[in-house]
């Protein structure tokens, strides 16, 4: 019986040494191998710096490009960058046209508003190029909630004339500094390249939609535009410089329409100024005080927007 633990004993200590051994032997094969895969001369990318490539907003947009491979679509930025855009056809044809949506701060492609109002609009004969909205730092939303410059004059005795675009963004540069330029810029290259590949595949773009924080982005960006298309502006919340400069801005872009769907109150002010300035073409539907803009929405929001985008 001694005998028999002493050969069992030994035949355990044995087996043991030999999985020690294999496992010792596989990490050693696979270190091996993965430095046999990498290139020469180029460091081996880690999965989070792969990641950190392609999805540099926080939006998650990598899962959203798994989510719904047939309408990820990756625009190329003029940094190298690239940032991730949802492509959704038409569900009848021929199209009335291509819009694109460009999201609520901090919301991507698909999330919130943007997406199911996309998908509604593309049941009227749209085809629609949905954006996300990266949020910025806290120290560009400092700089882009600071009080916008108060003229001496009133809105009524302002003069437009004065306000040329190219004026408006030395203005703008001033304001806000290096950070807060550098944001606004990076998303002007989206909306550009979002409008580039729209271009790519035959579709006229009639309207950009700015949903929330988005509004301040649409209205800079159709500023830069020989025929800057309609101007759909979803429950508008703009920064305190872009309101204060809106009309002047606006007067010297050439839009041929706007609409505001909005909740908030601040519309009929907003119009008011805006038509003080003989901006033409201004219109607002109030959707009612105090409601909130939800994904449940959609369908109502894209049965007005479809209305209104009716050739007059």
């Amino acid at each position: 019986m001694r005998r028999f633990r002493t050969i069992c004993r030994s035949s355990y200590r044995k087996r043991l040494a030999g999985w020690l051994l294999a496992l010792a032997l596989a990490g050693t094969v696979a270190v091996a191998s993965a430095e046999e895969e990498t290139t020469p001369g180029v460091p081996a990318q880690s999965p989070a710096t792969y990641l950190r490539g392609i999805v540099s907003s926080g939006l998650g947009e990598w899962g959203l490009s798994q989510r719904f491979p047939d309408a990820a679509l990756w625009l190329d930025l003029e940094d190298g960058a690239r940032t991730l855009a949802l492509l959704w056809p038409e569900t009848e044809t021929p199209a009335r046209g291509a819009l694109i949506i460009l999201a609520d701060e901090g919301e991507n492609a698909e999330s919130g508003l943007a997406g199911a109002l996309a998908r509604e609009l593309t049941h009227r004969k749209f085809a629609v190029l949905t954006l996300g909205l990266e949020p910025p730092s806290a120290a560009v939303e400092h700089i882009l909630e600071r009080p916008g410059p108060v003229s001496e004059a009133g809105p009524e005795e302002q003069n437009p004339e004065t306000a040329i675009p190219a004026t408006i963004d030395v203005m703008a540069s001033e304001t806000m500094g290096e950070p807060g330029t550098a944001y606004r810029k990076r998303i002007r290259e989206e909306l550009v390249a979002g409008t580039a590949e729209l271009e790519k595949r035959e579709y006229e773009l009639i309207g950009v939609i700015g949903i929330g924080r988005g509004g301040n982005h649409v209205v800079t960006y159709a500023v830069e535009l020989e025929k800057p298309p309609a101007l759909i502006w979803v429950d508008p919340k703009f920064y305190p410089y872009d309101s204060s400069r809106l009309a002047a801005t606006l007067q010297k872009a050439a839009v041929p329409r706007i609409l505001e769907l909005s909740s908030s109150g601040e519309e009929e002010q907003r119009k008011a100024g805006l038509r003080r300035a003989k901006v033409a073409g201004f219109s607002v539907q109030s959707v009612g005080s105090g409601t909130s803009f939800a994904p449940r929405n959609g369908k109502a929001l894209a049965g007005r927007i479809s209305a209104w985008l009716k050739p007059e």
